[in-house]
């Protein structure tokens, strides 16, 4: 009988292979796996559903450098770090992801080197790479601090960490999630928090499919990144309907500076 540990990876693993990290009913029409479909994937993140990214990822940070992606996905983020002159390899549990990777890297005539592994046990030698980044992916695993570590290890001293998880105090997660989905619409009575959690990603019913959905604070992750020299947070991403009905009574203008406190991403930057 397998462990609850490796039975949570199964989990990730069905969800992300049935639907790939960005795809969804927008892609309809578009080939599968073509250079028109991956060019909308990254397009809709930046420009679309996370436009905040780009001003707050720094993709040059990496340039003339060697750079780990930690769950590529579909590969979008790490293209845009490759374009801006790193030295990209990536890792990620799930096959769908990395032969879907490796077909965007192609199309797009940029080297790349993927391996398809655990996190958790990353197939690097210490002292490796200048950058290590992987966002909106280790709040999916049971193995978090683990994962952590070994991205320590891999770093280079001097080198820096990206990280992107979602945020316990957003809007989006108290507000759309606990209280609309949650309470007024019953979905901790039918599901579960746990669940409840796993129904906001793509194609996941919180039932059959119910991939591992955790937050994090400020707090939790300073203690967690302890070992690092230093480390600094930016909380962001925030819109008017993360606040369910009230939240577009609230002026466009709000969203800028609400994100910085009530966002759906705590991005820690962190230097070994």
């Amino acid at each position: 009988m397998l462990g609850e540990l490796q039975q949570e990876k199964l989990e990730a693993q069905k969800q992300w292979n049935a639907n790939p990290c960005g795809s969804g009913k927008y892609l309809d029409g578009l080939e599968y796996g073509s250079k028109a479909y991956f060019d909308e994937v990254r397009r809709s993140r930046y420009e679309v559903t996370d436009t905040w990214m780009p001003e707050t990822i720094d993709f040059s940070i990496a340039s003339g450098k060697k750079l780990l992606e930690v769950g590529h996905g579909l590969g979008s983020d790490l293209l845009t770090f490759a374009e801006h002159g790193a030295e990209v390899y990536g890792v990620d549990l799930t096959d769908e992801h990395h032969r879907m990777a490796t077909r965007n890297f192609a199309l797009h005539g940029r080297p790349v080197t993927l391996e398809l592994c655990d996190a958790a046990s990353l197939p690097f030698a210490a002292n490796t790479f200048d950058v290590v980044y992987s966002h909106g992916v280790l709040h999916h695993t049971p193995d978090t601090v683990r994962c952590i570590s070994e991205i320590y290890r891999v770093l280079k001293p001097g080198g820096t960490m990206i990280l992107g998880l979602y945020y316990t105090w957003s809007a989006f997660h108290l507000f759309s999630m606990i209280l609309a989905q949650g309470v007024l619409l019953g979905g901790l009575f039918r599901l579960g928090y746990r669940g409840l959690m796993a129904t906001l990603e793509y194609g996941a019913d919180g039932k059959n499919t119910k991939p591992l959905v955790k937050t994090y604070t400020r707090r939790e992750l300073r203690c967690i990144l302890q070992d690092f020299t230093s480390v600094r947070f930016r909380i962001a991403h925030f819109k008017r309907s993360h606040i369910p009905v009230f939240g577009l009574l609230l002026p466009p203008f709000l969203e800028r500076p609400l994100a910085r406190v009530a966002g759906w991403y705590v991005v820690a930057v962190a230097v070994k």
